[in-house]
């Protein structure tokens, strides 16, 4: 079964906690469109009944990890935004 060993590999990354698979996702900044690929992703696996408990958690785990750092994304923009049309109202723009 294909899955079962898919998650195996992922599982060993999400549980690894200090370990290399977990630092190469923290280094590695994806953009928001990969994060939210990722969440819909990370939904379907929650959602097939052949998970466990245990899975489900790291996959829920993950998911409020990208949800944050997408919102903090968001919010930088926002602020980019408001600063630029502050800067464009400043020089009669």
């Amino acid at each position: 079964m294909a899955e079962g060993r898919e998650f195996d590999l992922e599982e060993k990354t999400l549980q690894a906690g200090d370990g290399a698979g977990q630092a190469e996702t923290e280094e590695k900044e994806l953009s928001i469109e990969e994060s939210l690929a990722e969440l819909e992703d990370l939904i379907e696996k929650m959602e097939d009944r052949g998970s466990t408990l245990e899975q489900t958690f790291a996959y829920y785990e993950k998911g409020m990890k990208l949800v944050k750092a997408c919102t903090e994304k968001i919010g930088r923009v926002e602020k980019k935004i408001i600063k630029l049309a502050e800067e464009g109202q400043s020089n009669g723009v």
